[in-house]
């Protein structure tokens, strides 16, 4: 609550607040807020809803640095065919047209990272400040009601309307709907945590000279692959998913959330899961984490594991332990108490580094 009252203090304000001080609420937003946590019945959000409601409006205020020439297309470079889907600048793009564009930049996440085994994670895309502006965007539609002429004269198609996005009184007008506020920072602060966590992270080195030592080092057999395969069929299925996409459905459907499943057949309903892999497979060095992350917890089954809907990137989640792992839509990641983020070509190298710290 004490973010909240920080934001309310600034709000109350006379003077627009600096670019760095909203900055700054922003980083405190992404690892101090609860995400996961479920939305209140009677204010129809969460602790992290209303401080990021409270951002917007701070950056709707905020004399944001190039928002007005910000170029959606020249930030995204390679990117932008399968993210631009409408000609206006997000400073000009209507409500349907913003939450459109977030949902295919949740879509596009992963293409847009790369990975260097001795560099770790990159991306092209400065996800913090294009964040910055589709937020200030979304500030300005929160703060206002507005009506749509041509619709009162009787033409065109009321899409905001038919798609659920607002709600309207008897005189046709509109705001948007807290349910659709609710998706929509949903979505920005699962891309904006682990964009932070995956260009965090450090590489771990390979502790022994050569990936065969590596191996030797964690034996892995049949028996981790047999008591693991249904924590294999829920990682894999949470990889398979869109960052965002899960804590989405959760709030959406609040009251009937129970599994990844409903997640992966909502937004594919001819979904196949995948398999695991063989042992032979699984012995080699620098498979994917997906198939490798559930035979390794049953070597350490106390380290816990938080993913985008229950806690990822969270100051409170990962203070209490001495190592956790962060799972985000197939991106696996180590964090100690203190918040450094850690990865590796091979997820063992990363558990040979909490066994060495000593686990607590």
């Amino acid at each position: 609550m004490a973010l909240v009252a920080q934001v309310a203090a600034l709000l109350d304000e006379p003077a627009a607040p600096e670019e760095a001080r909203v900055r700054e609420l922003l980083d405190a937003w992404l690892t101090e807020c609860d995400r996961s946590a479920p939305v209140d019945e009677e204010s129809k959000y969460n602790e992290m809803h209303v401080v990021g409601l409270g951002v917007c409006a701070l950056l709707h205020r905020c004399e944001l640095a190039g928002y007005q020439s910000f170029c959606l297309a020249a930030a995204l470079g390679a990117h932008a065919a399968r993210v631009v889907l409408h000609a206006e600048a997000v400073s000009a793009m209507t409500w349907l047209q913003l939450s459109e564009t977030l949902t295919a930049l949740q879509l596009e996440f992963k293409a847009s990272f790369a990975w260097d085994r001795e560099d770790g994670y990159s991306t092209s895309v400065d996800y913090a400040t294009l964040m910055l502006v589709v937020l200030k965007r979304v500030g300005f539609w929160l703060g206002r009601q507005w009506r749509r002429a041509e619709l009162d004269a009787g033409g065109g198609e009321d899409a905001e309307a038919l798609q659920g996005l607002v709600d309207l009184d008897r005189e046709n007008w509109r705001c948007v709907r807290p349910a659709c506020a609710v998706q929509v920072l949903d979505g920005v602060h699962a891309v904006l945590s682990l964009a932070r966590l995956l260009l965090t992270a450090r590489v771990v080195a390979l502790h022994s000279p050569d990936a065969d030592a590596v191996r030797d080092e964690v034996r892995l057999y049949n028996h981790h692959r047999e008591a693991s395969i249904d924590e294999f069929y829920d990682m894999s299925m949470v990889a398979d998913c869109m960052v965002g996409s899960v804590t989405q459905y959760k709030h959406k459907f609040q009251f009937l959330f129970h599994s990844i499943s409903q997640v992966v057949y909502y937004h594919f309903p001819a979904y196949e899961r995948q398999r695991q892999q063989p042992m032979a497979f699984l012995e080699g060095y620098g498979i994917p984490g997906t198939n490798l992350l559930p035979l390794l917890l049953q070597l350490d089954p106390d380290m816990p594991v938080y993913y985008e809907h229950t806690g990822a990137g969270r100051r409170a989640a990962y203070a209490a332990h001495k190592f956790s792992w962060v799972f985000m839509s197939g991106y696996i990641l180590l964090l100690d108490r203190e918040g450094a983020v850690f990865c590796a070509e091979d997820l063992r190298s990363l558990l040979l580094l909490s066994v060495a710290s000593g686990v607590s």
